[in-house]
């Protein structure tokens, strides 16, 4: 493309209309308050370039002329290399994401802030490097600086800036103590989101900051001092496992009926969205029936298909346990809050917005993962949860011919999974010895000796 007029840089020559601002912002910005004083006793900018020069000049099909206000002039510059971004319709702010307005952030969207939104050092800055460069150059300069990070990139770090702006207003921070951010402001506001996000997006908030005073040649310290040393500790003390309700219940229902169930993974779960088997996979119109036995609840579920009998099917039998644990009590809170599903969606599937998401095996054993981690579990796998409800119910004294019918096994093959033995086969012997003891007891007329045996 050709380089433009050289008369555009001459403050002698004809200047064409400035900019449409209006056009790029969802309304017009506010009026900024008066620059310093160094920067109105700036001379006249009056640049012509030389024949080189010009080929490197961006071939804007806007003039950046700048005006006879150098705030127009800046907002200007950053316009036109904005313009080398990809068009993305700034969105009304969510209620998380509100901030105070300000002159100084335009309401644009997120791949826009870094570029777009100042403060009182950027327009020192600016003044600056318009003493020795055009606004032209200037332009050029920031769309490269801008291009060298990727539009996901350039999202991330514009969360940041809300972030940390939300900090500042939150705490009155003055607008010209914001840039260059001194090392206690920074190490605050990493310090405030200790616990409430994990580490990961911390430095990614930070990581924004940097590029956004690199883009100002402002200094950054977010490496100095106290910054490291308290992101180190937001990284030891990570983040309580939050989930939306809908998900959590969703979650806490399908752990609870693998392990009380005694089932496989893939009995209650689906692979994924895409891999959904009505003739294989649990669905909401299965048959669910209620029963009280000995004083508890009891819910049966039918199952399409087991590993062990396949297309013939099998019950998930979840008996109350009156605590934590219970899995009757999950999954009736499950359907409560994950209530209006059709027959066809998955069972334990849950609302995200209108959509419904299936509870795939990867994302629950993802989840589950991370949690046991964080908690100083052991790792638990997948079949981790049939072979432990199988050592539990060994230990409480469930017979094993009852533990093979609850997990669906059509032999006693199940036993090679058996794990604490050395707990299991004391606990048996126990109670076989103790039950000779009681019958004894009752053959000789000693009742009153049975509370002495602990039976």
């Amino acid at each position: 493309m050709p380089a433009p007029d050289a008369s555009l840089f001459n403050s002698s020559g004809p200047r064409p209309s400035p900019i449409d601002r209006n056009s790029l912002f969802s309304k017009k910005p506010r009026e900024i308050a008066a620059v310093t004083p160094a920067a109105r006793s700036a001379p006249p900018l009056s640049y012509r370039p030389s024949p080189v020069s010009q080929q490197m000049v961006m071939p804007l099909p806007v003039s950046i002329f700048p005006s006879s206000d150098l705030e127009d002039t800046i907002r200007d510059t950053r316009l036109a290399a904005s313009l080398a971004l990809p068009s993305t319709k700034a969105r009304a702010p969510r209620a998380s994401s509100y901030y105070e307005p300000s002159p100084f952030r335009p309401p644009v969207a997120a791949n826009h802030r870094a570029l777009l939104w100042t403060t009182p050092f950027s327009r020192d800055s600016a003044a600056e490097c318009s003493t020795v460069i055009s606004p032209a150059l200037q332009a050029l300069i920031f769309s490269k600086l801008a291009g060298s990070v990727v539009p996901e990139t350039l999202n991330a770090y514009g969360a940041g800036l809300i972030r940390f702006t939300q900090f500042c207003d939150s705490h009155r921070i003055p607008e010209s103590m914001r840039m260059p951010a001194s090392v206690p402001l920074l190490a605050a506001f990493v310090v405030n989101a200790c616990g409430t996000i994990g580490h990961g997006a911390i430095k990614n908030w930070l990581n924004g900051l940097a590029f956004w005073h690199k883009l100002n040649l402002a200094p950054w310290h977010g490496k100095e001092d106290w910054v490291p040393l308290v992101l180190r500790t937001a990284m030891k003390e990570g983040v309580k496992f939050k989930r939306p309700p809908r998900e959590g219940a969703a979650l806490w229902a399908t752990a609870t009926a693998a392990f009380w169930g005694c089932r496989r993974l893939g009995e209650v779960t689906v692979p994924s969205e895409k891999k959904i088997d009505r003739l294989r996979h649990v669905m909401r119109g299965c048959t669910m029936s209620y029963s009280r036995q000995l004083g508890r609840e009891v819910l049966v579920i039918d199952l399409p298909w087991t590993k062990t009998t396949g297309i013939i099917g099998g019950k998930c039998i979840l008996t109350q346990t009156d605590d934590d644990l219970c899995p009757v009590a999950a999954m009736e809170n499950h359907l409560k809050v994950n209530h209006s599903a059709s027959s066809s969606t998955p069972l334990f599937a849950y609302r995200v917005g209108r959509p419904w998401k299936s509870m795939t095996k990867p994302f629950f054993l993802n989840f589950t993962t991370r949690a046991y981690r964080d908690a100083h579990l052991e790792h638990v796998f997948g079949h981790s949860y049939c072979i432990g409800c199988t050592v539990q119910l060994l230990k409480d004294g469930v017979a094993p011919e009852v533990v093979m019918k609850i997990g669906g096994w059509s032999s006693m093959c199940f036993l090679i999974y058996w794990r604490r033995l050395e707990q299991i086969i004391p606990a048996a012997l126990s109670r076989a010895w103790a039950q000779k003891r009681k019958d004894l007891t009752k053959v000789n007329g000693l009742q009153e000796d049975l509370e002495d045996l602990g039976i």
